[in-house]
């Protein structure tokens, strides 16, 4: 009788499992909940006129440098985020107006962080930001639609 107790046992405790791990991928893409996914951020130059965009990227732990982008191009790196911290990355971007007046704009934003929406516009694993002649934009990549977030602020920043 125990034997058929200890099936019993066994068979309940697989239900269970195989009814979590139902549960955990009804969200994120791939099954995995968020702090075990590979995340992938990429900032784009969308300027016109040929306009360079300058770009540096970092986290708390991080600093993964300035970069000079042509029009067209991006920035990219991935990450997995922290299980018991909360993950956040943050741009400074700028561009240059090639009016040669001193002008220019730049923007500084987080491009990732805890938040249940973002990851549903980053379809779970690819953010993309992108910057535009009139401000800064995320790709809703389930929708396949630029949402506008950020203005332009005038002036440079020193970098």
């Amino acid at each position: 009788m125990s034997s058929f107790n200890g099936f019993i046992l066994l068979l309940l405790l697989l239900l269970l499992l195989v009814f979590a791990f139902t549960v955990v991928s009804v969200e994120p893409r791939q099954g995995l909940p968020p702090e075990f996914t590979r995340w992938h951020v990429y900032v784009v130059n969308g300027l016109s006129d040929g306009r360079m965009l300058f770009v540096h990227c970092k986290s708390k732990d991080n600093d993964l440098g300035s970069r000079n982008l042509d029009v067209g191009t991006n920035f990219t790196w991935s990450f997995q985020q922290h299980i018991f911290q909360r993950t956040l990355f943050w741009c400074y971007v700028s561009e240059d107006d090639n009016d040669y007046d001193g002008g220019g704009a730049h923007a500084s934003f987080k491009v990732f962080w805890q938040d249940v929406l973002l990851f549903h516009k980053c379809s779970w694993k690819d953010c993309i930001w992108i910057a535009k002649d009139d401000g800064i934009y995320i790709k809703n990549v389930p929708r396949n639609a630029d949402e506008f977030r950020w203005q332009w602020k005038p002036g440079l920043l020193q970098h």
